[in-house]
C-alpha cells in the first residue's frame, strides 16, 4: 500500500471510530453493570489512543473531559499504587480514594512530602473519578443521574477486585480492610 493510502485508511478508520457508540442494558444484575463500568473505560482508553493518533471529528468534543480525566489518572496510577503499597490511601466503598492517616492505620516511614502528594493525587483521582461516572451515566441511556450511587459501588468492587495484597479497601459494610490473597478474609 502506498504511505498515502495507508494514511488515508488510518484517518476514515479513526473517524468510524470516533463517532462509534455503545448501547448497554440495565439488567437489574451487577454484572451488567460492572460490563457497562468497564466498557466506558475501556471505550475511554481507546478514544486515547485515537486523539494521540489521528484527531477525528464528531462527539469528541463531549468525550474531552472524560478522555482527559482518563489521561490523568493514567499519569498518576503509579505514583497512587505506590502510596496504596505503603498504606497512606485506600479505596473507601463508594469508589473514591481517601488519605488514610488517622483513619485506619498510620503508615510508618512515610514523610510530610508524601502525605502532602498523598492528598493532592486523592484530590485529582477522585475529581477524575467523578467525570468519568459522570460520562458512563452520559453514555449510557438506559442509566440516570439517580444511577451515579449504583456507579460508584460497581466502581469500587472493581477497584477491590484488582487492589494488591497489603492494599487497604473499606468493604461495603464499612468495615476497612486490608486485602489479602484471599479477599474473604479479614486482616
Amino acid at each position: 500500500m502506498h504511505t498515502v493510502t495507508k494514511a488515508f485508511a488510518l484517518s476514515a478508520m479513526a473517524v468510524m471510530l470516533t463517532d462509534c457508540t455503545f448501547n448497554f442494558n440495565v439488567t437489574g444484575s451487577r454484572s451488567a453493570l460492572e460490563n457497562q463500568v468497564m466498557g466506558s473505560y475501556k471505550e475511554l482508553d481507546d478514544d486515547l489512543i485515537l486523539s494521540s493518533s489521528v484527531r477525528g471529528p464528531g462527539g469528541s468534543a463531549q468525550r474531552k473531559p472524560a478522555v482527559d480525566a482518563r489521561l490523568n489518572q493514567q499519569f498518576n496510577q503509579d505514583d497512587l499504587g505506590e502510596l496504596a503499597d505503603l498504606g497512606v490511601v485506600g479505596e473507601t466503598a463508594m469508589g473514591t480514594v481517601v488519605v488514610l492517616a488517622n483513619k485506619v492505620t498510620v503508615a510508618t516511614k512515610i514523610s510530610p512530602a508524601q502525605v502532602q502528594l498523598a492528598k493532592q493525587l486523592v484530590v485529582e483521582e477522585n475529581r477524575d473519578r467523578a467525570v468519568i461516572w459522570q460520562r458512563i451515566i452520559a453514555a449510557n441511556p438506559n442509566l440516570r443521574v439517580s444511577d451515579l450511587p449504583q456507579v460508584q459501588k460497581t466502581y469500587a468492587k472493581i477497584r477491590r477486585q484488582a487492589l494488591a495484597p497489603g492494599q487497604w479497601y473499606e468493604d461495603e459494610s464499612g468495615i476497612w480492610q486490608k486485602k489479602t490473597t484471599d479477599t474473604g478474609k479479614r486482616s
